[in-house]
C-alpha cells in the first residue's frame, strides 16, 4: 500500500524523486516557494533566442539523467555539443588561449600540444613536468585541491589551469575544495601510475575517440528547448492537484509517525515520508525545530552566490568570436569574469542566423565581491571584460541578470565526513530524507541519483 508523500523543493531533484515515488505507487505531493516549476535549472525565451538562465549542460557519463529523459520518453529532445566547437579557451593577459588537446582538467595527457602551448611559461612548463618523476604521497588526509596541483604539478598549473577550469564547475576557492569529494579520480591516478601525466597519456590512449580538450565537450549535451523541458516533461507526468506551487513552508514539525509541514499561507500537510529536496542550508533552516543537531550539521555545508547574464548581440557585431564553446578566466587575471559560454556555439538552433549570445558567469566563492554590484554596474564590468578578450565593443540586443543567491554548494575539506554525518543524522530521523547539490554531488545526474536512491530506500 502506498504511503503518503511530501516533497518540498520543485527543482529537478525534487521534481526526479517524486516521479520515482509516484511510479511506486506513493501518494506524492510537491511543494515549492516559487511560482515556476525546475529550482535554478531554469530556461527563459527572448527574441527567439533559448538562454539558459542555471546550468545548461548534463554529463553523459553519470547515467541518472538519460535513464529519465528515456523514461520520459523524450530522448528525441536531446542536443549534443557542435562538433566544430568543441573546444574551450583559457584568458590570459587579452588573448584567449586554446586548451591544448589532451588536457583534462588540471593534467596534460598529450605531450607536445602542452609544450606548445603559451598558457603556462616555459618555466611552469617544466615544473609540471617535473610530474613524471615525483613520488607519489603516502598521506591519506583530506587534500585541498590546491595543495594537491602544486604539489604534483606546481604553483603555475594552479594558477593558469587547474584554479580556472575547476573554478568554471564549482565557483569554488581551490584552497579549500576537497579533491577528495570533487575528484577523487586524481587521488586514484596518483596511487595507482604515480604520476598524473603518465595516469592521463595511458586515459588518452583508452579514449582517441574522443577528441576534445579542456572539459571534453562532447560529453555533454541539452535538450533542444533548454534543460527546463526536463522539468516540463516530470510535471506532464503529475495530476494537477499533486503540484503546489507558490507555497512556502515556515516550519516543520515531527509526531510520533508522521511530518507535518506548515506554510506561511496557513496551510498544514501530514505525511508518512517528508523529502527536502534544495540547498542544505535551506534544509538546516526548515529543520531547526524538529531536528536541531541535524539542522546544525547542514548548516556546515558552505555556498557560494552566483550570476549568470545573458548578452545578445548581432552576429555582424561579433566577427572575431573563436570557434569555441567558450573560455574560463584564471583568478589571478583579476577580472570581473569567472568564465563565458559561446552559448550559440555550444548548441545548435538557440538564437536566429544573424544573432549571437553568449552567458557570462560572475561570482563565486573567489570573487563575491562583484555581486555587491547593482545590476547595470555588473552588466558594464561584464561588456568591459568581453571587449578585452572578445573584441566586442557593439551594443548588446538585449541582456538579461540572474543572479543565484547560496546557490553553489562547496565542498570544502572535510565534506565527506560532514555529508556521512548527515546521513548518519538522517538515517535517525524515521521517514525523512534528503537530496540536494550540497551532498553527494553538484550536477544534474548526482541529484537525479540521489532521488532514485531514495525512492529504493523508502520502497
Amino acid at each position: 500500500m502506498g504511503k503518503r508523500v511530501t516533497v518540498i523543493g520543485g527543482g529537478i531533484g525534487g521534481l526526479s524523486l517524486a516521479w520515482h515515488l509516484k511510479e511506486q505507487g506513493h501518494e506524492v505531493h510537491v511543494y515549492d516557494a516559487n511560482e515556476h516549476w525546475g529550482g535554478v535549472t531554469e530556461s527563459s525565451e527572448e527574441h527567439d533566442c533559448i538562454l539558459e538562465l542555471g546550468p545548461d549542460s548534463i554529463i553523459r557519463t553519470k547515467p541518472a539523467a538519460m535513464q529519465l529523459i528515456k523514461a520520459l520518453g523524450i530522448e528525441d529532445q536531446v542536443q549534443d555539443t557542435v562538433e566544430a566547437n568543441r573546444q574551450a579557451l583559457i584568458a590570459k593577459g587579452k588573448r584567449l588561449i586554446p586548451v591544448p588537446p589532451g588536457l583534462y582538467l588540471m593534467a596534460p595527457g598529450k605531450i607536445w600540444p602542452f609544450v606548445t602551448s603559451p598558457i603556462v611559461s616555459w618555466f611552469g612548463k617544466i615544473r609540471m613536468l617535473l610530474d613524471i618523476v615525483l613520488p607519489r604521497s603516502k598521506s591519506d588526509k583530506d587534500e585541498s585541491l590546491a595543495d594537491f596541483v602544486r604539489r604534483r604539478l606546481g604553483k603555475e598549473a594552479l594558477e593558469r589551469i587547474a584554479q580556472p577550469m575547476v573554478g568554471g564547475i564549482y565557483t569554488a576557492d581551490p584552497e579549500h575544495l576537497s579533491l577528495r569529494a570533487c575528484m577523487p579520480q586524481f587521488i586514484e591516478m596518483e596511487k595507482e601510475h604515480r604520476s598524473l601525466i603518465k595516469a592521463m597519456m595511458k586515459r588518452g590512449k583508452a579514449q582517441k575517440a574522443v577528441a576534445t580538450s579542456g572539459p571534453r565537450y562532447g560529453l555533454f549535451i541539452s535538450l533542444k528547448g533548454g534543460l527546463q523541458q526536463l522539468a516540463h516533461a516530470l510535471i506532464k507526468t503529475f495530476d494537477q492537484d499533486k503540484l503546489h506551487s507558490a507555497h512556502r513552508v515556515s516550519d516543520i514539525k515531527k509526531s510520533e509517525n508522521t511530518w507535518q509541514c506548515h506554510f506561511e499561507n496557513g496551510d498544514m500537510v501530514e505525511s508518512d515520508i517528508l523529502c527536502l529536496c534544495g540547498p542544505a542550508h535551506g534544509h538546516a533552516h526548515l529543520l531547526q525545530n524538529a531536528c536541531a543537531e541535524l539542522s546544525t550539521a547542514l548548516d556546515s555545508i558552505p555556498y557560494a552566490d552566483v550570476a549568470t547574464i545573458n548578452i545578445a548581440f548581432h552576429k555582424k557585431d561579433v566577427p572575431n568570436l573563436p570557434a569555441a564553446s567558450g573560455f574560463v578566466v584564471p583568478a589571478v587575471e583579476n577580472r570581473n569574469l569567472i568564465a563565458c559560454t559561446f552559448s550559440s556555439n555550444k548548441y545548435a538552433d538557440r538564437s536566429p542566423d544573424d544573432v549571437c549570445v553568449l552567458r557570462a558567469f560572475v561570482g563565486g566563492a573567489l570573487q563575491a565581491h562583484q555581486l555587491n554590484k547593482n545590476d547595470d554596474e555588473l552588466i558594464t564590468a561584464v561588456r568591459e571584460d568581453l571587449k578585452d578578450l572578445c573584441k566586442i565593443s557593439a551594443e548588446p540586443i538585449f541582456t538579461k541578470i540572474t543572479r543565484y543567491s547560496k546557490a553553489m554548494a562547496q565542498p570544502s575539506i572535510g565534506h565527506l565526513g560532514r555529508v556521512a554525518q548527515i546521513r548518519e543524522l538522517e538515517a535517525q530521523q524515521d521517514g525523512l530524507f534528503l537530496i540536494g547539490n550540497g551532498y553527494e554531488g553538484v550536477g544534474i545526474p548526482d541529484i537525479i541519483q540521489q532521488g532514485m536512491d531514495v525512492a529504493k530506500r523508502s520502497a
